[in-house]
């Protein structure tokens, strides 16, 4: 079962929803701009929150999304920021009939 996230911001996933949330603080240098998440998500459902704000929308100025499980945040997070993710997995489908 994944660890809860405690979010600064005043947006939390609600239970039951398909919405993944995570703590990506750890993953904070001081210099790094590029994040990754632990599974592959939704391009257009990736919600990115530095200190609990808001970061805008992926495909914007402030969040640009790499791969599948990788984006690049415009802003660098600084040692003591809090970096967290809202995010919809992708939506597996099976290939048998």
């Amino acid at each position: 079962m994944p660890a809860s996230v405690n979010f600064a911001g005043p947006f939390v996933p609600v239970q039951g929803s398909d919405l993944k949330a995570e703590d990506l603080t750890s993953q904070i240098d001081g210099s790094k701009v590029q994040f990754t998440v632990s599974e592959q998500f939704q391009e257009a459902r990736l919600f990115v929150f530095l200190n609990g704000l808001f970061q805008g929308p992926t495909g914007g100025t402030e969040i640009t999304v790499n791969n599948a499980t990788q984006f690049t945040i415009a802003t660098t997070p600084l040692t003591g920021d809090n970096l967290a993710v809202i995010y919809s997995p992708t939506i597996k489908t099976s290939s048998t009939c």
